[in-house]
């Protein structure tokens, strides 16, 4: 299985991509296209921020699932 820091990797390198094809498009004179791919990279960039935020609270909660665990195995000695 594919995890998350690909995903977000991914979405990171889309929004550089993105900048850079607008970037191309507002030269050559054609800006309509050139926002548009300045919506996608935005839109790449959020996705890969939420995936960043949902991947740190995944293993924050299997940190204290952990440290709980381990307390629980100690008190049961």
């Amino acid at each position: 299985m594919i995890g998350n820091k690909v995903y977000i990797i991914a979405g990171g390198a889309i929004s550089v991509l993105f900048v850079a094809l607008a970037m191309i498009e507002f030269s050559t004179g054609y800006p309509d296209d050139g926002l548009q791919d300045l919506l996608y990279a935005a839109v790449s960039a959020g996705a890969g921020t939420l995936l960043y935020v949902l991947d740190r609270r995944q293993r924050d909660r299997r940190a204290h699932a952990a440290a709980a665990g381990d307390a629980t195995r100690r008190d049961a000695r």
